[in-house]
């Protein structure tokens, strides 16, 4: 098994019948791009630099939503915009559930 930091995210497009992708332990942000994936239905960004305020959480949810249509599940534990109260303890199960 080989762990590769992802720098760019542009060889994707050759793997246009991808249906999952695991982009674990990156520096991907807010500005994450991908390009068209129609059959990826399972992505997770988990441990990435990926924190959402209120207009950079919707332009990366519609960027999703344009370019991998089939997506059904999305993991974003491990970064600012998961918040979990067993790492920081200004979060509490009421922030988990806004982000849900």
């Amino acid at each position: 098994v080989a762990f590769v930091v992802c720098r760019s995210l542009e060889g994707l497009k050759t793997f246009s019948y991808l249906e999952e992708l695991i982009l674990d332990n990156n520096l991907l942000g807010n500005d994450l791009l991908l390009p068209r994936l129609p059959h990826l239905h399972t992505l997770t960004l988990n441990k990435n630099q990926i924190s959402f305020q209120r207009n950079t959480c919707k332009i990366l949810l519609d960027h999703l939503a344009e370019v991998v249509p089939s997506l059904q599940y999305l993991s974003l534990l491990g970064n600012i915009a998961c918040p979990n109260e067993l790492v920081c303890q200004e979060k509490d199960e009421d922030d988990y559930q806004r982000y849900r």
